[in-house]
């Protein structure tokens, strides 16, 4: 048998590109027609997290639960402010997702307000709670009887301190009087000449006579200043008359100048320091005697009450 008539082989080798009987496409590329020699195809993009996102939704969501909790709410409240501040950022965050942090910055806005709510309700619950386990005291009077007993009783003690209006302090008593609370002066009143309109006449030539239906009266006072620094008495203290009508008088009212020694004349006074000076007043005539006088600090502090005489 010839060569020829041997059938043919395929060439060890694939034809030239162009050849006949060669493949369209070269082997390894895309599309050609050997599978196991194409590319893989290429992944996708990741995409992009936001971490800020997700820590402001799980602190939001420990500061809603602790919200409920009583004493850990009080906590919570400043929990839940970090939400919102991680949330506010995670959603200001440029090619960021959005979900996340718009959730996290609504739990822990909601959050932050249950926390103070009810941290309010429960504390006043249990100040209420404690009130009511407080034992009261009990009254053994009944009717309008039990009614008028604590009434009666807090009359009886307003009548019985001294230097009230009520029971006002004779003269000559020694008060210790308060500004601010702190002690500032101990005060005495002098025996008082209820009727001086002949003595205030004679003290200035230009006072004026008293008005219709008033006398002139001057009180002595003694001042010991006890505070810390200094002070000066006829500006930290009002010295006053309070008739029997209840109206009150003071030195302003008329323009009088006090027999000597004045007690403006007295000058600042340095701790334990003292000072007396005369005060005039145009008091009512009218039940002069019924009336009182009254001293009290220009600053926080209590009236004191002091007979007419």
């Amino acid at each position: 048998m010839s060569d020829s008539q041997h059938p043919s082989s395929p060439p060890p080798y694939p034809p030239a590109a162009g050849a006949p009987g060669a493949p369209t496409t070269p082997y390894g590329a895309p599309g050609g027609s050997d599978p196991s020699m194409q590319y893989p195809p290429t992944a996708p993009p990741a995409k992009p997290g936001n971490g800020l996102g997700i820590a402001a939704l799980v602190v939001g969501i420990f500061a809603f639960i602790g919200a409920f909790i009583p004493v850990v709410n009080f906590v919570t409240g400043v929990l839940a402010a970090v939400g919102i501040i991680l949330g506010i950022i995670a959603i200001t965050r440029k090619n960021k997702p959005k979900k996340a942090g718009v959730a996290g910055l609504i739990v822990s806005v909601v959050a932050l307000i249950l926390s103070v709510v009810l941290a309010i309700s429960y504390t006043a619950g249990f100040v209420s709670a404690v009130d009511d386990a407080l034992p009261k005291s009990s009254v053994q009077e009944s009717g309008d009887e039990a009614a008028e007993a604590p009434v009666e009783e807090a009359e009886a003690d307003a009548s019985a301190e001294v230097g009230t209006r009520e029971n006002p302090a004779p003269i000559g008593t020694t008060i210790e009087m308060e500004s601010m609370g702190s002690a500032t002066y101990e005060v005495t009143l002098g025996a008082p000449t209820l009727d001086a309109t002949d003595i205030v006449a004679a003290a200035n030539q230009f006072n004026e006579a008293a008005p219709e239906g008033f006398q002139y009266a001057v009180v002595p006072v003694s001042v010991t200043y006890i505070g810390t620094e200094t002070g000066t008495p006829w500006v930290d203290l009002q010295v006053s008359f309070v008739s029997a009508a209840g109206t009150t008088h003071s030195q302003a009212d008329s323009m009088a100048v006090a027999p000597s020694p004045l007690f403006m004349e007295i000058n600042e006074l340095y701790p334990d320091a003292s000072g007396t000076g005369n005060i005039v007043i145009a008091i009512p005539t009218a039940d002069a005697v019924k009336g009182t006088w009254t001293v009290e600090p220009l600053f926080g502090g209590d009236t004191f009450f002091f007979a007419a005489q």
